[in-house]
């Protein structure tokens, strides 16, 4: 018992097994394992094929789903495009608009003639056409572009089919005769 606890004879005890002649195994696999075997990828790949076509039912095939990203960038650009204002807002003093030309009297009241109109070449503030900003001209070509890729990826969605797995049909190993695996002789 002391010599479990540390204490006893500082000699080690080592004990070594006689001597055995090697051995050497083999494991013979018949040809109906490797039958089962592709019997069973055929299953999983079936199986992985199911799982793929429903994948697609759910989400779309690749292609799909690029043309639907594409559709929401063509969504963002229209909406950013749309929230820049139509015109360069002009800074500078302005006269409240009219139709025709208010004049002052010395009193401090202003008089208006009756009938009075446009004067020639004047132009009211809604016919007035402000030139494009760059950040208006930069958003309408990002619009153009991304209708252009939201197009050309609905057509590629269109053309591309949905791919599987190709199944695996008479592998080479399920085709070996048992023989082989069986230990040959040494000719001497």
């Amino acid at each position: 018992m002391s010599d479990l606890f540390g204490g006893g004879s500082s000699q080690p005890n080592i004990v070594i097994p006689p001597a055995e002649t090697p051995r050497a195994f083999q494991t013979i696999i018949p040809q109906k394992s490797y039958k089962d075997l592709a019997e069973s990828m055929g299953r999983t790949e079936g199986e992985i094929n199911r799982v793929m076509d429903q994948r697609y039912d759910q989400t779309g095939t690749a292609a799909e789903i690029g043309a639907k990203q594409r559709g929401i960038e063509m969504q963002e650009a229209a909406s950013y495009a749309s929230s820049l204002p139509k015109g360069t807002a002009n800074e500078a003093f302005r006269s409240t608009p009219r139709d025709f030309a208010i004049t002052s009297n010395v009193g401090g009241s202003f008089d208006t003639a009756a009938g009075q109109a446009l004067a020639a070449g004047a132009s009211t503030p809604a016919q007035q056409q402000l030139p494009k900003t760059l950040a208006r001209e930069a958003a309408e070509t990002r619009l153009a572009d991304a209708k252009d890729y939201y197009l050309k990826a609905v057509k590629k969605a269109k053309k591309t089919p949905r791919s599987y797995m190709t199944p695996t049909v008479d592998p080479g190993f399920a085709q070996n005769p048992s023989d082989i695996f069986l230990p040959k002789k040494k000719e001497t």
